[in-house]
């Protein structure tokens, strides 16, 4: 089945006494994270300032995971993807210094990044070999699963590619924030520092939140393994666009993604991310998820969990979507522990892991099979 194939997943999940994503200290106040959210209350709309976990800080952690998927499916991670650093092949130093097994294959790559380094010849280089670009490009993609799925921007090409999945904000649910059900308080610390006189301790603060949170997960799976430099250039008569490669072929795809559901089931299964978590890992449950598998003109995204109704609210826009020719098949799976949310339309699992692993299999029979 051809068209854009996603996975998505919008849960809420209540977290209690978290640290997960700090962004300031001011003095020995350590603060959580805060930004503006515009909720319906009563007639009117407001903005109010709540704690949230940054997408960047969820999709850090999801790479790490990500990585560690692959690396035990066998697939090609580079050892700084391993380390939890994503520096993304940024430059030729970079790659020199951090990345220097994405020199050792056949192709003499390493000559390709030093003549697009020279910034002397660059331009007459380019001119002459486009098709360096679509080496630079399969070169880093095939040699790391993270690169291909959570994008990267080498400068010196450029050679830029999008991140196949997507994080929002992890915020306060509405609902959560209409009933005040929302709090940031500082605790009370204390600690040793050698300019401290005899006896004395230093005293600090650092924020703990607590609320009903939601997030949204959206993963492009026919963008896995694609190499779209590589199909640019192939449009381009005369530009040796015969031998030009436009993916890393779906068995390979496959395998990818298998990796990737695999670290979004131990990422959410375990709400294995943030900071802060050595002395303050926080007290957490998902209340409700839906996972959506689908198949249509756009990725379909679920609808945020802001609102109990937000499964029903979900399946419904599928199948109006299906209706009007948008989406060609779908499939929806919750995930419930919460009263007063609605779950017709979808198939129900036990868990949230099994929600997903059932969207993925069906994923797997629509596209890949």
């Amino acid at each position: 089945m051809t068209g854009s194939v996603s996975l998505g997943v919008s849960f809420r999940v209540i977290v209690n006494q978290e640290s997960l994503n700090m962004a300031e200290s001011v003095g020995n106040v350590t603060r959580h994270r805060k930004a503006p959210i515009v909720v319906k209350i009563g007639d009117s709309y407001k903005l109010v300032y709540v704690p949230v976990v940054s997408g960047m800080s969820l999709a850090h952690h999801y790479q790490r995971h990500l990585a560690k998927a692959a690396h035990d499916m066998g697939l090609n991670v580079t050892r700084m993807s391993l380390l939890g650093y994503f520096m993304k092949f940024a430059d030729n130093k970079i790659i020199e210094n951090y990345y220097s097994e994405i020199y050792n294959n056949e192709e003499n790559i390493k000559d390709i990044f030093k003549k697009l380094g020279n910034k002397k010849i660059k331009n007459k280089v380019l001119e002459e070999h486009p098709e360096y670009l679509c080496k630079i490009e399969k070169r880093i993609v095939e040699d790391c699963v993270v690169a291909d799925v959570g994008g990267f921007l080498y400068t010196e090409g450029p050679v830029k590619r999008t991140s196949r999945f997507n994080f929002s904000y992890l915020v306060p649910t509405h609902d959560a924030i209409e009933t005040g059900s929302v709090s940031t308080v500082p605790q009370l610390h204390v600690r040793f520092t050698p300019e401290a006189k005899a006896k004395e301790q230093l005293p600090y603060y650092n924020d703990n939140s607590s609320a009903l949170y939601t997030a949204t997960f959206l993963l492009e799976v026919d963008g896995i393994s694609k190499l779209e430099v590589c199909q640019a250039l192939s449009r381009n008569p005369g530009d040796n666009s015969e031998s030009l490669p436009e993916s890393l072929g779906k068995d390979e795809q496959a395998k990818r993604f298998e990796a990737s559901v695999k670290a979004l089931i131990a990422m959410l299964g375990n709400l294995a991310f943030g900071a802060k978590r050595s002395r303050n890992l926080p007290h957490w449950e998902i209340r409700s998820a839906v996972v959506t598998g689908a198949v249509g003109i756009a990725p379909f995204v679920p609808s945020s969990g802001h609102q109990p109704s937000f499964i029903a609210d979900t399946v419904a826009r599928a199948r109006i979507q299906k209706e009007q020719g948008v989406l060609k098949d779908y499939t929806i799976a919750a995930y419930k522990r919460e009263d007063g949310v609605d779950t017709a339309g979808a198939n129900t699992y036990r868990t949230l892991e099994e929600a997903i692993a059932a969207v993925a299999a069906w994923i797997r029979n629509a596209y890949f099979a």
